[in-house]
């Protein structure tokens, strides 16, 4: 594939991503709850600075919460502000677009061309995207890609232990974004110390004096003492681990639990991984760079917990261009088929923003076309849209328009996935539960869970609704989903009139009228 000198292969990368994402993930990408809630909480940052209590709940109104994500979330409301949901999702959708497309030129750059790297992209971006969310931890994804390819760089060569103190501020910036600091600085950690004992060793490694282990030492403070530097203090650090230390979380979330090798969302993260550990397997070993192994770490805690599938994939991919060209396949493919490696090709010479300003005209018209209103499909407004087999915007009318004012009763007892749709759409009520699991804690999200499912007796379920409202209050309104327990509680209990009840879901509010209507 030859390209003018003008155009540079990570654009054409970038915009075939895009565009596929841009297309097919105006729904999948806007599933999450969490969308509602950040983008809510980003909008009360602005408006009336930090806040360190629950603001939305009526079971835990008051007590301690902090926004651990506010950083991430201040630029959703940004975003949201300027064009709404497309806006958001366009900033998603171009992140991760730049990510692979980065990828894909450290790949490109080993001598593979683009038929092969294509293959593998494609590969990882099908492994990572059941984990693409409109969400602040896409800044996580890009920066753990960023990270990685410093450390490999590193023990290429490329770059210093000095030079890579430049990392030290993106990470403060991590940690005020996402959790997922932790992921980043723990790969820091274990890189570090692998080669300190790869030096002591005598194999490969960065250090070349005491000089770059004391560059080393303070790369780690410092990456270390980034996550102190937050409005929050040690409170970050105190919800990350009521997060981090919830084994129950793996019973009620679907991301939080095992790779599940019987389920299609996993094959394509085990291709993925047999193809780093061929790879991997044709180097020889004292040849090794630790900095070539971290996909092991990322592959170990997908297994454990399937959300860190999208962080495997792109240290791997980072990992697979380090490890390539040391390979004995790499050799062989160089000798019997240059069509599709050749190593020694020379570089076409490109300026560097040939990579860059088609992308750059193409995000900036998109969010021309959003921010002035204008309905195109793909790159216009209205396009990002959240699906009523998803969420139950089929009764937006009727809960808004029972929305409570001011003074009035508020209590909306709801599914605790539909907690952040209601915070976003109809702020008015203060909801039973969300998917905040850090306020709510693990066993009391299990029991409501575990209530909510049509096996548990019909006494049972309706014994603890009403020691709920003994303790937390009566409800005033109901927001249920079609064939869960819940449901069939509210379709049931006297003193309850289902206003409007849809195919998803169904809308109740106290009182003593019985029946419903569509």
């Amino acid at each position: 594939m030859t390209l003018p000198r003008w155009i540079g292969p990570g654009a054409v990368v970038f915009l075939v991503v895009w565009l596929g994402l841009m297309a097919g993930g105006r729904v999948g990408m806007l599933r999450d709850p969490g969308t509602f809630w950040h983008t809510t909480t980003g909008e009360l940052l602005l408006r009336n600075g930090f806040l360190d209590r629950d603001p939305y709940t009526f079971t835990f109104a008051g007590t301690w919460w902090v926004p651990y994500q506010w950083l991430g979330e201040v630029g959703m409301a940004v975003a949201h502000r300027l064009g709404g949901f497309d806006t958001q999702f366009l900033g998603a959708v171009t992140l991760i677009a730049a990510v692979f497309a980065v990828l894909a030129v450290r790949l490109l750059r080993t001598g593979l061309n683009f038929v092969v790297v294509g293959v593998v992209l494609a590969l990882g971006l099908a492994a990572a995207g059941s984990h693409f969310h409109v969400r602040p931890h896409v800044v996580t994804l890009a920066l753990m890609a960023h990270t990685a390819a410093w450390l490999t760089d590193a023990d290429a060569g490329r770059r210093t232990p000095r030079g890579l103190l430049a990392l030290v501020p993106l990470f403060v910036v991590w940690a005020n974004v996402h959790g997922g600091y932790l992921g980043g600085f723990g790969t820091v950690v274990i890189v570090a110390g692998g080669w300190v004992v790869f030096r002591m060793l005598g194999r490969p490694t960065p250090l070349r004096s005491n000089r770059d282990l004391g560059w080393l030492t303070l790369l780690v403070l410092g990456c270390g003492a980034a996550a102190l530097v937050n409005p929050y203090g040690s409170d970050l650090l105190r919800t990350w681990w009521l997060i981090l230390d919830e084994p129950i979380l793996k019973q009620i979330i679907k991301e939080h639990r095992p790779l599940d090798p019987a389920e299609p969302y996993s094959w394509p993260v085990i291709g993925l991984a047999v193809v780093y550990l061929f790879v991997l397997a044709g180097v020889n070993g004292r040849e090794v760079r630790v900095s070539w192994l971290v996909p092991v770490l990322w592959l170990l805690q997908t297994v454990g917990r399937c959300r860190h599938a999208a962080l495997f994939v792109v240290v791997a991919l980072v990992a697979l261009a380090a490890v390539w060209p040391h390979t004995r396949w790499a050799k062989w493919l160089a000798r019997s088929r240059p069509d599709f490696y050749e190593p020694d090709a020379p570089p076409v010479d490109r300026p560097w923003w040939a990579n860059v300003w088609l992308p750059v005209v193409v995000v900036l018209t998109t969010f021309g076309l959003q921010v002035m209103g204008v309905r195109v499909p793909v790159v216009g407004a209205g396009w990002a849209t959240h699906s009523p087999k998803h969420w139950p915007v089929e009764l937006l009318d009727v809960l808004k328009a029972n929305e409570p004012r001011p003074g009035e009763p508020n209590r909306l007892f709801n599914d605790y996935v539909d907690g952040g749709f209601v915070i976003y759409h109809a702020p008015g009520y203060k909801v039973f539960v969300d998917d905040r699991c850090e306020v709510f804690g693990g066993p009391w999200l299990l029991e409501f869970v575990t209530m909510n499912h049509p096996d548990t007796p019909a006494a049972e379920r309706a014994a603890k609704i009403e020691s709920w409202q003994a303790e937390y209050g009566r409800f005033d309104f109901a927001l249920t989903r079609v064939g869960t327990g819940f449901d069939d509680y509210f379709r049931s209990a006297d003193g309850w009139e289902c206003v409007k009840r849809s195919e998803f879901g169904a809308f109740y509010r106290r009182t003593g009228v019985r029946g419903c209507r569509r």
